[in-house]
Formats: structure tokens, sequence, C-alpha cells
């Protein structure tokens, strides 16, 4: 008898277990859904907010939506957020975008969602329903229908004279710049030195003779300027490299020319007594260095480019032209040699 009531006992105690307990702890987790305040008009956002308090090792699953609920067209969910409180429980929030589309008055049904708790179980809980309004963006009165307001007309503006203005402006732009170029053309033009080489040649030696350099003992540099001319206009008269070539090499390379042997010795002496003032240090006498800018320019007039009238009356044979005669007659001597 005894062992048969405290059975019973056992089995009250268990009912009273699966019965009350979960009930008790039902009534710990509260659930609502928030509407924020205000004056909706249709097609307006309603952000719905699903507040859950619950213990704090209790977990809410989001409910699952469909793309309605009840009338309300649901846009999207954002994931929950959970808070804990300082008085040991905790409070999770989910935000529903929702929109309506007719004014009216609605009810937002029950909302269905799950909550675990700590050891696994799950409990199905809802949301108490609620209301909302949508009001209407006319006034009550205002029941007459009115025509499509029409196109709205824009202020017309001219642009002819401005086309007009642009284009003239863009055609003085293009025949300055014409000009401009026509311009830059004849300068660059004006630029190019047109001058034959003997015409080159024999200004610059005027030009060194000018500067008076034997005069002021400057015999190094007098040497120097005359000795290039002459090696820039022999390459471009006779076809002969000699500006990179010792005097050595430039008289081997006549040697093969055909020039005539006069007018090579005339040239190679030249060049050897530039040689012996710039690098052998011999000082010639003012007469002397300026002699050999005379020679120079008798060596250009006897290689310088005959005209045609000329070349039929030049003497045939062994005879010796003019030039050369006068080449001849002033052959260069080597400098004397004051300071060795």
């Amino acid at each position: 008898m005894q062992r048969k009531i405290i059975t019973t006992i056992i089995t009250l105690a268990f009912l009273l277990a699966i019965t009350i307990l979960p009930a008790a702890a039902q009534a710990a987790i509260q659930a609502k859904l928030q509407v924020p305040d205000g004056q909706y008009t249709i097609g307006d956002p309603i952000l719905l907010t699903l507040v859950v308090s619950h213990p704090a090792d209790y977990q809410v699953i989001p409910p699952t939506l469909s793309d309605n609920l009840g009338d309300l067209v649901i846009y999207g969910q954002a994931p929950l957020q959970t808070v804990r409180n300082d008085d040991g429980t905790a409070t999770t929030t989910q935000t529903i975008d929702t929109r309506l589309f007719a004014p009216g008055d609605y009810e937002i049904p029950a909302m269905v969602f799950s909550i675990s708790d700590g050891a696994g179980n799950l409990m199905e809980l809802e949301t108490p329903a609620t209301g909302i309004s949508i009001v209407s963006v006319l006034n009550e009165a205002d029941t007459q229908l009115r025509d499509i307001k029409p196109q709205a007309e824009l202020p017309y503006m001219n642009t002819l004279p401005w086309i007009i203005a642009a284009t003239a402006l863009g055609l003085i732009g293009a025949v300055g710049y014409l000009i401009w170029r026509r311009r830059q053309k004849q300068i660059a033009l004006s630029q190019i030195d047109n001058r034959l080489p003997h015409e080159v040649i024999l200004d610059e030696l005027n030009r060194v003779q000018g500067l008076r350099l034997p005069d002021r003992g400057r015999f190094k540099e007098h040497y120097t300027f005359i000795s290039d001319a002459m090696r820039v206009y022999a390459e471009r008269t006779l076809k002969v490299p000699v500006l990179e070539r010792t005097t050595n090499e430039v008289q081997m390379s006549l040697k093969t020319t055909d020039v005539d042997a006069d007018l090579a010795s005339t040239f190679t002496d030249i060049l050897d007594e530039s040689d012996m003032v710039k690098f052998a240090k011999v000082t010639p006498d003012i007469d002397t260095a300026y002699m050999l800018i005379e020679t120079s320019r008798q060596f250009v007039e006897a290689t310088k480019p005959v005209p045609a009238a000329e070349d039929e009356n030049e003497n045939k044979g062994d005879m010796e032209s003019p030039q050369m005669s006068k080449i001849n007659s002033t052959r260069i001597h080597p400098p004397t040699e004051v300071t060795p």
C-alpha cells in the first residue's frame, strides 16, 4: 500500500513538471510587435519591430515569413539582434519592412515564431495582433475627378545667335591659326642657311680675321678656328672624311681620291701648320698667322664650284690654272719657331 502511494506521488510530480514548468517558462517570455507612431499613407514604409524578452540562455528563432503578412507586403527582414539586460534576461529584436497600398484600417495578424531553451527544447509563441491605419492623401470632400495637368512649358531660348557667334569665333580662330602657322614656317625658312659651302667658309675666315687674335697673342685659338673651318669645308666639298682624322690620315685619304695633288698638298700644309701651333707649342709671327687666312681663301677659291660658262673655258692638259699659280706663289711655309 505504501509503495502504491509513493508511485502515485511521483507520477503527479512528473505531470506537474511537464505542465506547470513550461507554462512558467512561457510566462517569463514576453513578445510583441511594435508599430512606430505616425500617420501612414499609401506606399509609406512601415517598419514593424518584433520584440521578445526572454531568459538569457534562450535563443529566438526568427519567424519564417512569406511575401505577405496579412494585407501588408513584406519588403525585407533585418537580422536578429540580442541585448543582455541587467536583470539577467535578454531582449531580441528584429525589424520587418512592410508596405500597404490602399487607404483604410488594417489588422496586423499575430506573428508566430519559435524559441529554444537552454536544453534545446523548442517552444512556439506568437505576438498579439495589432491594428494600423492608412490615410488617403485626398480630402474627404474632394470627390470630383480632374483632368490631367498639361505638359509644362519651358521658357524658349533662341540659340541661333549663340550658334552664329560660336561659328564666327571658330572661323576667326581657324584663320588666325593658319596665319600663325604660315608665319612660323616663314621664320623657320628664314633661319635656314642657304649659303654654299665656299660662301660659308669665306664668311668664317672673314670673321676669324676680324677677331684679330694674333694681335693679342692668342695664336692657338686663331689656328684652331681656321683648321676646324677648313676641315668642315673640305669634307663637304672634297667628299673626304677629315673631321675625325689626324693630319697624316687625311693626307693618306687624299692620295686615294682624284683631288689635285697640289690642292691636297696645300690643304695638308694648312693642317700641318695649325697642328704645330696647337700641339707642338710653336709660336709663329703675326704676319705668318694672317697669311694662313689668305692661303685658306685661295684654296677655297680654287676648289669652289665653277659655273658652266667658266667650266667650258677651263684650261685643259697639264697647264696650271690661275688659281693654282696664285696658291703656289704663296705656298705655306712652316712658322718660325720662337718658343719651343
